[in-house]
This record gives C-alpha cells, sequence and structure tokens, in this order.
C-alpha cells in the first residue's frame, strides 16, 4: 500500500506517540537507568536537566541528487541530562529515520537503551515509510537471503546493508522534505546515552549545552506532577431522529454533529529555598584589615565584618498548568453492518438502493473547531458541524481524534503531548414505502 504524504506524517505521530508506552531496551541490559529519568507516574523527574534542542547537519543526512546535486537536511535533537550525567535524547521523526538507517554513523548503536517497542517497532517505521522506494525485485535476485522485508529492515538496522543501494527513482525525495519540514514537535522516542556527560563529544548533538558543574544539593522537597485525564465527546444534537436527506425536509436538513474536549490543569507543584542575608565575621584575606572577632575566645580582631546568604525555609508554590488542544479531527463512517444492509437486503425490495456517502470529515470539513484556556488552567475544544447531509440509513460510527501541547514552566518540559480519543454512534433512519403485492 502506498502512503501519502499526509498520511506518512500520520502513521509518525501515531507511531511515536504509542511506542513510547514504557521502556524497551534495544539492546539486552538492566532497564534500572530509566529509573533516572522517569518517576513512578511516568513522568520526568524533577532532577532532570532540560538542555534544549539542537541541531546539526551530519552527512549521514544528507541525500544524493541527479545531476552532482546532494540534500543535506537537519537532524534535529531535544535533549535532557540526567543527575547521574547520563544523557536523553528525542529525536525529531526524520532524525529517527536517517538514525535507523545509519545506526553506527549516526550514534544509534552506542545507545543503551530506547522507549519504544524496540527492534521491531523501528522495522515497521522504516518498512512504511521508506518501503515503497526499494526495489525489491532486484533485492530479491541479488539478495536471496533475505525472504521477508522484515529480514532486510533487520540488516539495515545492524548495519549490514546500506538501503540507499536499493532505493529506485527519486520520489522518495518529497517525502524527505515533508519530514524534515514538519517533524519538530514530533518526537516521543527516547534514546539513553550511559555516560553522555563527560563523553558528549560522542553522542548525538555533540557537547552542546551540556551541563558539566554538579548542581548543588537540594535543600526542598522535590516538585511533584498531579495530572487527570481529559474528558471528549462526540455525539449528534439534532434532530432527534434524523431522516435520510431528501426525505428530512425541503431544506435537507441532515443532522448536527458536536464535538467537545475538556483538559483539566497540570498541577505542578515546586519549593523554593528562601535565604536570608546575615552578618557574619569571616577569615580575614591578604591585605583585608581585621575589624571583628570570629568567636568569644578571640581576644583581639581576628576576621572581617561580611555578609552572607543562610537557607531559613522552602517556599511551596503551586502552578495550573494549562494543557491546551493544538489539533482535531472529527469524522462520521457508515459501519459495515449498514452497508451490507443497504447493499443486501434493501437491494433486494428496492431497485437501484446503493450507498451515496460512506465517509464524512466533520472537523475540519463541514465546519473548523475552536479552543481556549481559562485563568485556572483548564483548556477546552469544540466545534459542531451544521447540516451535515446524510444520505443512507443506518448507523454511523462517529471519532474524535485530538493531542495537545503539552505543559511547560519557566521553560522546562513539565508533560509531553497527550492523545485524546473517543467514539460515539448515531443512527439515521429512512421512510421506505409499502410494497403491494
Amino acid at each position: 500500500m502506498k502512503l501519502s504524504e499526509r498520511s506518512l506524517l500520520t502513521f509518525l505521530v501515531l507511531t511515536l506517540i504509542f511506542s513510547a508506552a514504557g521502556p524497551v531496551n534495544v539492546q539486552a541490559q538492566d532497564p534500572a537507568p530509566w529509573d533516572q529519568v522517569f518517576d513512578e507516574n511516568g513522568n520526568l523527574r524533577s532532577d532532570i536537566i532540560d538542555l534544549g534542542e539542537t541541531t546539526e547537519t551530519p552527512s549521514w543526512m544528507s541525500v544524493d541528487l541527479p545531476f552532482g546535486q546532494s540534500l543535506d537536511l537537519e537532524a534535529n535533537y531535544h535533549r535532557y541530562q540526567t543527575a547521574e550525567g547520563n544523557v536523553v535524547i528525542l529525536p525529531s521523526a526524520s532524525t529517527l529515520f536517517f538514525m535507523a538507517l545509519n545506526p553506527q554513523e549516526s550514534g544509534l548503536m552506542d545507545s543503551a537503551g530506547m522507549m519504544s517497542n524496540g527492534a521491531g517497532g523501528l522495522i515497521s517505521f522504516l518498512g512504511l515509510v521508506a518501503g515503497d522506494s526499494v526495489n525489491w525485485d532486484r533485492l530479491s535476485t541479488e539478495r536471496p537471503q533475505y525472504q521477508t522485508p522484515d529480514q532486510f529492515w533487520d540488516a539495515v538496522l545492524s548495519g549490514n546493508e546500506n538501503v540507499w543501494t536499493w532505493f529506485m527513482g527519486f520520489g522518495f525525495i518529497t517525502t524527505l522534505l515533508s519530514m524534515s519540514w514538519n517533524d519538530a514537535a514530533l518526537r516521543t522516542a527516547y534514546l539513553l546515552y550511559l555516560n553522555g556527560v563527560n563523553n558528549c563529544a560522542s553522542i548525538p548533538g555533540d557537547c552542546s549545552g551540556i551541563v558539566t558543574t554538579p548542581p548543588p544539593p537540594r535543600l526542598c522537597p522535590d516538585s511533584s506532577i498531579s495530572i487527570q485525564q481529559p474528558t471528549a465527546s462526540i455525539k449528534k444534537i439534532a434532530p432527534n431522529n434524523p431522516l435520510v436527506v431528501g426525505q428530512d425536509t425541503k431544506e435537507r436538513r441532515g443532522a448536527d454533529v458536536q464535538v467537545l474536549i475538556t483538559i483539566p490543569p497540570v498541577i505542578f507543584t515546586w519549593y523554593e529555598p528562601i535565604y536570608e542575608e546575615e552578618d557574619i565575621c569571616r577569615d580575614a584575606d591578604t591585605g583585608e584589615t581585621p575589624n571583628c572577632r570570629k568567636d568569644a575566645s578571640s581576644v583581639a580582631n581576628d576576621g572581617v565584618e561580611d555578609t552572607e546568604l543562610v537557607f531559613k525555609e522552602c517556599l511551596k508554590h503551586i502552578e495550573n498548568l494549562p494543557d491546551a488542544v493544538t489539533t482535531l479531527q472529527a469524522t462520521a463512517t457508515l459501519s459495515a453492518a449498514s452497508k451490507a444492509w443497504i447493499t443486501d437486503r434493501l437491494g433486494q425490495t428496492h431497485y437501484g438502493a446503493h450507498i451515496y456517502r460512506e465517509n464524512f470529515t466533520l472537523i475540519p470539513g463541514f465546519t473548523n473547531w475552536s479552543g481556549s484556556c481559562d485563568a485556572g488552567g483548564t483548556c477546552t475544544a469544540t466545534g459542531t458541524a451544521l447540516q451535515v447531509p446524510f444520505a443512507d440509513p443506518g448507523t454511523f460510527n462517529l471519532k474524535l481524534r485530538a493531542t495537545s501541547r503539552g505543559t511547560s514552566f519557566r521553560g522546562m518540559t513539565i508533560t509531553q503531548p497527550r492523545t485524546i480519543s473517543e467514539d460515539g454512534e448515531f443512527q439515521v433512519y429512512v421512510t421506505l414505502p409499502a410494497l403491494i403485492p
């Protein structure tokens, strides 16, 4: 099956989001280092340092074009540093794709683990993205040892096969450009590099932004995150018993479908250390004249008056962080049972019975959606598709799919984007004339 650019990007979003359900090692080893990255609730630990985004233009993301030209794409990583000196890297979708095609050159093979569906997930990822561009006929002739495409992609991931040798034509270039320009936010595959701080020159992104000086010991409790689940609905709101268009009213009334999403705020609790300035008598440096006594036993001035910051308490802060909806799509599809009833049973008694339109993209399509967040951090998104011309009787399955932005505080990522799904259904009726024998 050939994927369009749009379906490819949709696949990338869904694959990477759902593949991040739990840590699975690419290489066989103890998964304990992930405890340094995520807490027991699956959120990033409070002592993780957000290093931000890093970009580079590596040779393994260069594609040769006709007439001696080349396409140099940019690798994009979002990186985090653990308190133990390890580095976690989130490559963008296109970057991960090229890393999989060039596992040794890109440093993918050097990662201690990957939070995804493991090598099997990467094999499916490669096959769906680039499978249509491989010359399978030539490959099967020259490499008969590959009995299935998965065996070939496994060899690519192991560094034993160069996929570019088997590409045919240049139709793949459009997909590469589309991935590179649109996927900066599509990153939920985590790569872990042990001791990445000390070995930063050999990890993706090099030493850019790496913090080499350890942070001071914590005086206050760790921050915490409380997440409530979003609520979503998609339903027919009018009329009560919709008829197929043409039988309802002269105005072809159709039916109205409404979607609503409510996302409670993410509660982020953090503690601020409070210091007060106090007078002290410290040791005198060379050239300074003593003007105070360091303790009661001193018989003469042996120190210099100064001030220092002394820790007093931890001030608790509670932030209600909004997690706004960024994308929303709603569809209606005639059920398989209803399609069978129209073409089989109804077609036997009413000549010419057929399916007029089985799929509707309600949002965006018949209408757009709107969203906002209130002062308390609760975000909503809603949309109403009015007078949708359902012309086929039966059950229509409703699907609502949306994504959120995720939350951040003072430039630090608190929660990752979320996927929101909800299903529904409603009935469209038809009036059939009685058949007189």
